[in-house]
């Protein structure tokens, strides 16, 4: 079996799987201060609960965009898997393509669900990726990761309006039943939800001027990937691309 990880800035994303079939995923939020033997503990009882044995693992691997704890993260799954993961960066496999301006500074997790949208989906493809940030980013015809546009995440903007106000550091972020709010919380849940639903339409409208191509797939991930059932446009929910990018990126590297 192989674990995947993803370290995120508000999330770590766990996943296992045997061969391609993707047999456990769970989230665990992310802590800045927690040690080897603390993660270590955490997967070991979040794999007893699921009923997976360790030592079936054959591999690892980690995506991560919060390096101070990638070190303390490896070092547990040594502990408990006795492998090695291997760390998605500038010394991985990926195959991709970056036409950045400078290509190193594309995330492991940009370049992570890039991998998986090109294994899956029919290219030219636009990827929504709704997490601590929202990005958007695009894969062209011929598989090149070309560039895209990073805003405020779904949390981030609830925070920052909330912060320091006490009426409105209650709201909860269910759906908004209309676009016209009647009431506070209804007002943020439309402002928030419906424009960033928006504010994706309106990029990938640009992006789409910018390729001069029609694009084929438009794909969304992330922990807010829901939001994309309120975008304008046919967009396929894939929470998953992610890790399916980490299964992709270990087999190039084995």
């Amino acid at each position: 079996m192989l674990l995947v990880i993803d370290i995120g800035n508000s999330n770590i994303t766990i996943g296992v799987y045997k061969e391609k079939d993707l047999k456990l995923v769970s989230r665990l939020a992310t802590d800045r201060t927690i040690t080897a033997d603390q993660f270590a503990i955490n997967i070991h009882s979040l794999f007893a609960l699921n009923n997976i044995p360790v030592s079936e693992f054959s591999g690892a691997i980690i995506s991560s965009v919060v390096p101070e704890i990638t070190n303390s993260l490896k070092r547990g799954i040594l502990k408990i898997t006795g492998c090695t993961p291997l760390i998605v960066g500038s010394s991985a496999k990926t195959g991709l393509n970056v036409k950045l301006d400078n290509p190193s500074e594309l995330g492991a997790d940009l370049a992570c669900t890039a991998v998986g949208a090109i294994a899956k989906y029919e290219l030219p493809c636009i990827i929504m990726d709704f997490g601590t940030a929202t990005k958007v980013t695009v894969i062209d015809e011929h598989g090149a990761f070309l560039g895209g546009a990073i805003a405020s995440g779904i949390d981030m903007s609830l925070n920052a309006l909330t912060s320091g106000t006490s009426l409105l550091s209650q709201i909860s972020l269910t759906d908004p039943p209309r676009a016209l709010g009647t009431n506070t919380a209804d007002c943020i849940r439309s402002g928030i939800i419906l424009g960033a639903a928006d504010m994706v339409d309106g990029l990938i409208k640009r992006m789409i001027l910018e390729l001069h191509t029609p694009v084929k797939t438009i794909v969304s991930t992330g922990g807010f990937s829901k939001i994309a059932n309120f975008s304008n446009s046919k967009v396929l929910i894939d929470d998953n691309l992610l890790l399916e990018g980490l299964r992709i990126i270990y087999e190039k590297n084995i």
